[in-house]
């Protein structure tokens, strides 16, 4: 199977090598959207085989569209710069065969805080549609946790991809405040008082994010704090 990767990037220095070589040997081209890094992530991704692009960021959605438009092939993978494929998905991804109908691939998100996986919470399996055919899929206008619109079939593969979404706690925190503020810009959906209520129960007790321990209840008081911010900046 012939696919090109495709990932955004600001100031990744410290792991787009490592996203990089996770899929360097299952892709003919990786190509780097990159939006003013002020460090070595272009100059590493350039070293490593990658197609550098500049542009500046105006949407994660409409980045995407746009690495997907520079890549060579029709198949595209999708591959945040905190994001590897591990080797089984890796090889799995090499052997496929994409029948008439199916338009995409679905895999799951192993989702650690620093060296903690959080397995539970609703976390895990974490599917998403991230290896698919352009002609028949694309980003829509959302612009934070970008909906991929398709057509077609979508298939589920068995490896993972692992996804170093935070350093730490303080980090996970600091972002959750980003991206719902971000988020809140654009959705037209105000999170009501009921629904921040819930969302705790569900990720610390219908979910078993409590098997986590302590990252559980941290990650599930974190994720309500978010509906909170987002209803707040809706106001």
């Amino acid at each position: 199977m012939k696919y090109s990767v495709v990932t955004i990037a600001k100031n990744e220095a410290a792991g787009i090598a490592e996203c990089i070589a996770s899929a360097v040997g299952a892709s003919e081209v990786i190509v780097v959207v990159d939006s003013a890094s002020s460090d070595e992530t272009t100059g590493i991704a350039t070293k490593l085989g990658a197609a550098v692009f500049h542009r500046k960021l105006d949407g994660f959605a409409f980045q995407k569209n746009f690495g997907i438009d520079q890549a060579h092939n029709n198949w595209i993978l999708v591959l945040d710069a905190d994001e590897r494929l591990t080797p089984e998905l890796a090889e799995e991804i090499t052997k496929l065969d994409p029948p008439p109908g199916v338009s995409g691939y679905q895999m799951a998100f192993r989702n650690y805080v620093g060296d903690k996986w959080l397995r539970h919470g609703g976390l895990y399996p974490d599917y998403h549609i991230r290896l698919f055919n352009r002609t028949k899929a694309r980003y829509g206008a959302r612009q934070v946790h970008e909906q991929l619109e398709y057509k077609g079939k979508i298939e589920t593969l068995r490896g993972d991809v692992v996804h170093l979404t935070y350093r730490d706690f303080r980090e996970y925190n600091q972002k959750v405040g980003y991206y719902a503020r971000l988020e809140a810009q654009s959705d037209n959906q105000r999170p009501t008082r009921m629904f921040i209520a819930k969302t705790f129960y569900r990720k610390f007790a219908r979910d078993r994010g409590y098997r986590d321990g302590l990252a559980g209840l941290m990650s599930a008081l974190l994720l309500t704090r978010y509906q909170m911010i987002k209803r707040k900046a809706m106001s």
